[in-house]
């Protein structure tokens, strides 16, 4: 079972492995964490130009945050990306998030491995502090990408609706193993793996 996590939690787990190996000829089996370093959210509608919001950290997804000396968790669950342009109001888009790892060439595609255990993953998409997205809908389920999969959501796929014209904040969070099926965030429980925000305008 893999978790996808932080360049910082991938040092720490190195380090435990290479102690156990020392010192004891039947480790534990340890979790394989992957680096997340590109997050890349594509909203497209007919007749506009696709709206890209990114983030991207190359030493890992929060890694340098994580060694800020104000850091702290709270600080770091909260990252900020940057948004290619207004959306449009009363507009339905469809999106699509893919995650990457370009520390290593060719880079790796951290959304496949979503994709096979989708089981144990789920996004969450949150408008908060005035944006207006007045409908979002999953539009992916664990069955489209692996066998015997549930139709419990993934999030990898959705249509979102704007509202008004308005500003604010679209939270994205990654969930690893939560309850399933949930209400949202709330009764989710699970590890975060990734929780960004993008300041988004509606014009």
């Amino acid at each position: 079972m893999k978790t996808i996590r932080l360049l910082a939690f991938l040092f720490t787990g190195t380090i435990l492995l290479a102690s156990c190996s020392s010192d004891d000829d039947n480790p534990d089996p340890v979790n394989e964490e992957e680096l997340i370093t590109r997050v890349t959210v594509t909203l497209s509608t007919e007749g506009e130009e696709d709206v890209t919001l990114e983030f991207a950290d190359e030493s890992g997804l929060g890694h340098d945050h994580d060694e800020e000396e104000e850091g702290s968790e709270e600080d770091h669950d909260h990252l900020e990306g940057t948004v290619s342009g207004p959306l449009k109001p009363n507009t339905t888009y469809t999106g699509s998030i893919s995650l990457l790892n370009e520390s290593v060439s060719p880079a790796d595609d951290i959304t496949e491995e979503v994709k096979e255990e989708a089981d144990e993953h789920q996004f969450f998409y949150q408008n908060i502090d005035g944006l207006d997205i007045t409908n979002f809908t999953y539009t992916d389920a664990e069955s489209d990408y692996i066998e015997d999969g549930s139709d419990n959501p993934v999030g990898l796929s959705f249509t979102l609706t704007t509202g008004a014209a308005s500003h604010g904040d679209l939270r994205i969070v990654l969930r690893h193993q939560p309850v399933k099926p949930n209400t949202g965030l709330e009764d989710a429980g699970g590890e975060t793996d990734m929780d960004i925000s993008f300041h988004v305008d509606i014009e």
